[in-house]
């Protein structure tokens, strides 16, 4: 079963370093876990992409994150409303709310540098296949926030004597 799938604005090929270059992640933020489990396929330059495109280089696929979602909110009225008036505090010990959206990503060096070689833009398509859901989750709406998803590289360092 598949969810809404999400396709990012173009990103520029011409931004992506692609000389000394150890490692490219594709990062997304605000993830919402409070729903459906599911797996997070992510194809570059498809945007036609659903959970019956072969995960594959041809279909520009770059690797899958999973989410282990909530399942819905079982608690009382305004038990899963996360505290967004929370303020941070680098030694405040409790943990941030457990329906706080999450950050993840996908190791895609060789497909990004693959699509950034052909010029142009990339975009990012994000297909959810739901694993696990109940009758209170919405399996329409699996991703719920602006996934902002960020194309980062590592360069490669090299130590001289």
């Amino acid at each position: 079963m598949q969810g809404n799938t999400y396709t990012s604005q173009p990103i520029s090929a011409a931004e992506i370093p692609r000389e000394d270059v150890s490692r490219v992640d594709i990062e997304f933020e605000q993830v919402d876990d409070s729903g459906a489990s599911f797996e997070g396929r992510v194809f570059l330059n498809n945007p036609g992409a659903d959970e019956n495109t072969e995960p594959n280089p041809e279909n520009g696929y770059a690797g899958s994150f999973f989410i282990f979602g909530h399942g819905g909110c079982f608690g009382d009225q305004g038990h899963c409303e996360v505290d967004t008036e929370r303020p941070f505090d680098a030694y405040d010990p409790r943990r941030s709310h457990p329906m706080t959206p999450v950050e993840t990503s996908v190791e895609a060096t060789e497909a990004v540098q693959r699509t950034a070689s052909e010029g142009g833009d990339i975009t990012v398509t994000v297909v959810p296949v739901i694993t696990g859901f109940t009758e209170q989750t919405d399996v329409e709406n699996v991703l719920k926030h602006d996934l902002h998803p960020r194309i980062v590289s590592y360069e490669l360092e090299v130590e001289t004597a």
